[in-house]
């Protein structure tokens, strides 16, 4: 059995290639969802498909320490999409492939982040308690994003 999904939230008021000048960083991930304290090139070239970068930082809030290593797929500038999949981790998974793309919104004023996934089931997790838990993390990444390009960043 596999669980896939798709999620999204609206950054206000930016279009998604400003959106993107922030997200395109596959080593910078930490700085857009609060959850993660660390995220670091290990090998290969940042934006390079195969390129490896570990992220740890906390579940769920708790002091419980979670970390992965993620290896680039594929990075896509024309699509704003950058595609990846956890090779080790100590949060439960095991298979697992995401994407991360930014589109702009329908109104033309706004551009939203999806983040869309297919995984094997996750230890401790249901798969509706999943969709959920990947949403907030998109939610927190919008809010960050738009607070940064409000700041000029």
């Amino acid at each position: 059995m596999e669980w896939k999904g798709k999620v999204s939230a609206q950054v206000r008021s930016f279009k998604a290639e400003q959106a993107w000048s922030l997200l395109k960083d596959f080593g910078g991930l930490h700085r857009w969802v609060p959850s993660l304290h660390t995220c670091e090139i290990l090998e290969g070239v940042n934006g390079q498909p195969g390129c490896v970068r570990y992220c740890a930082g906390h579940v769920n809030g708790t002091t419980t320490p979670a970390w992965s290593t993620e290896r680039l797929l594929g990075l896509d500038p024309v699509n704003r999409s950058y595609r990846y999949e956890i090779v080790e981790n100590n949060k439960g998974f095991g298979r697992y492939e995401a994407e991360i793309r930014v589109v702009d919104g329908l109104d033309g004023c706004d551009c939203v982040i999806e983040w869309s996934f297919a995984a094997e089931p996750v230890e401790g997790y249901d798969e509706v308690r999943f969709v959920v838990r990947v949403g907030e993390l998109v939610a927190q990444m919008a809010e960050r994003v738009g607070e940064a390009l409000r700041a000029g960043v």
